[in-house]
């Protein structure tokens, strides 16, 4: 478990927002969940990093979903959560647990080749995505 930059409770919702965009746990289970500022906080300077991560828990981590709000680039977000993966799987072991990058932005942008390519790089690294116009919801 992450232990700097984080906040661990369990309350009902998790809520973040930024411009237009919106993500949102619901935790119908009351399970920990531990929530990391990894924007200027985990990950400083220049590196390309998401927004935030939530690790579910449950006497042990079972879920990681990482987090970019973002306008209509997709390619970028997609570089940012990929880059925080890495990270994560060495300093904090992440490649051990269940994975998901969520992706909310304000408008879809047209898919492309370079798009394409951070799909399938989550996919070989068996990475589940999500992505959502305006908002996403999980429920745990």
């Amino acid at each position: 478990m992450i232990e700097e930059c984080n906040k661990c409770s369990k309350k009902s919702y998790f809520v973040q927002k930024e411009k237009k965009s919106e993500f949102r746990i619901k935790n119908l289970s009351k399970v920990d969940i531990n929530e990391v500022k990894v924007d200027g906080c985990l990950v400083i300077g220049h590196k390309r990093r998401c927004d935030w991560l939530y690790e579910i828990t449950c006497r042990q981590i079972t879920k990681i979903y990482y987090v970019e709000l973002k306008g209509k680039n997709l390619q970028y977000a997609l570089e940012q959560i990929l880059e925080t993966i890495n990270l994560c799987e060495h300093q904090y072991k992440h490649n051990n647990y269940k994975r998901i990058a969520c992706v909310v932005l304000s408008t879809y942008p047209q898919e492309n080749s370079a798009i394409q390519n951070k799909k399938r790089e989550l996919q070989r690294k068996n990475i589940e995505l999500k992505t959502s116009t305006l908002k996403l919801e999980i429920t745990v």
